[in-house]
C-alpha cells in the first residue's frame, strides 16, 4: 500500500502586502514543489478555498441550494475526482502555467490522492479547471503521486478554509460588496458584466471590473469606488448605495478608473 502523507495548508504574505497572501502548501512539512517549479507560487486564499464555509442552523438549511454541493478545489465531490490547478507561474497568472493534480477519493474512501500532475498553459484562469481543460492534455510533471489519510486531509482544508485570518479589512470590505453587488447583475452599457471585485492597488477604495463575455472581444471598464465608513460592512453598503443610486449610462463618468 502507497505510504499516506501529511498535508499541511497556510499563509505568506510576499511584498509585504497584507491585502495579497499566499496559499502556501506543505507535505510532510515540505514544498513538495520546490525542485520542479522553485520561484512558482500559491494561489490566493479566496480563490483556493472559496468563500467562508456556512456555519449555525443557515448551514443546516433543507433548501434546494443548499443541498447543491459547493464546488471547492481541493474537495473531490465528483465521482471520479476532478483536476484542479494547485500552484502557479511566479508571474502570478495561472493562463502562464499551473501544477495541476487530479485529486480523487479512493473507493473506499479512505484516502485522497494527488495523482497525474500536469501542466497547461492557456487554459486554467483559476484553481479549477474549465471545461475546456478537456480538450487538452497538458504536460506531465516529474511529481509523485501524493496519498493522504482521507479524515486527516479533509480536516486540514476545513480548518484552512475556516481560517480568515489572511483576511484583511480592505478584504472583507471587497467581499461584502460583492455580495451586495452580484445578486442584481449590475450591466454595465453596452454589456459589460461584473467579474470581480478587490482593494485597489496602492490607493484607498473598491476596484470593479466590468467585462466582455469570453466569446466576445476582450473590452475591461474599471471602476473605483470609495467610502469613508471604517468598518467593512458598513463601507460596502455604503458604496452600493452611492453605485445604484447612479444611472448605469453614469457609471464610468462617475466612478471610472
Amino acid at each position: 500500500m502507497d505510504e499516506l502523507s501529511v498535508l499541511t495548508l497556510g499563509f505568506d504574505v510576499p511584498g509585504n502586502n497584507p491585502d495579497w497572501p499566499l496559499v502556501t502548501i506543505l507535505v510532510d512539512g515540505k514544498n513538495p514543489f520546490a525542485k520542479v517549479a522553485p520561484e512558482w507560487q500559491g494561489f490566493d486564499p479566496a480563490d483556493l478555498f472559496g468563500s467562508p464555509r456556512p456555519a449555525g442552523p443557515a448551514s443546516r438549511s433543507t433548501s434546494a441550494s443548499s443541498r447543491t454541493p459547493i464546488r471547492r478545489p481541493l474537495a473531490p465531490v465528483l465521482p471520479g475526482g476532478h483536476r484542479a490547478a494547485v500552484y502557479r507561474c511566479s508571474c502570478g497568472e495561472p493562463g502562464c502555467g499551473v501544477i495541476a493534480p487530479l485529486i480523487v477519493a479512493s473507493p473506499d474512501h479512505a484516502r485522497i490522492s494527488w495523482v497525474d500532475f500536469r501542466d497547461y498553459t492557456g487554459v486554467f484562469d483559476a484553481p479549477l479547471a474549465p471545461a475546456a481543460a478537456a480538450d487538452y492534455d497538458g504536460t506531465p510533471w516529474p511529481l509523485p503521486d501524493l496519498h493522504f489519510a482521507r479524515d486527516q486531509y479533509l480536516r486540514e482544508v476545513r480548518r484552512a478554509t475556516d481560517d480568515r485570518s489572511w483576511e484583511t479589512p480592505r478584504r472583507r470590505t471587497a467581499r461584502f460588496l460583492e455580495a451586495h453587488l452580484r445578486p442584481r447583475g449590475p450591466v454595465l452599457p453596452p454589456g459589460l458584466t461584473l467579474n470581480w471585485i478587490v482593494p485597489a492597488w496602492e490607493r484607498p477604495g473598491m476596484l470593479l471590473s466590468f467585462e466582455q463575455p469570453p466569446a466576445n472581444v476582450p473590452v475591461q471598464q474599471l471602476l473605483l469606488l470609495n467610502s469613508s465608513e471604517p468598518d467593512p460592512a458598513e463601507a460596502a453598503a455604503d458604496m452600493a448605495a452611492r453605485f445604484f443610486s447612479v444611472s448605469p449610462e453614469d457609471w464610468v463618468r462617475e466612478f471610472g478608473y
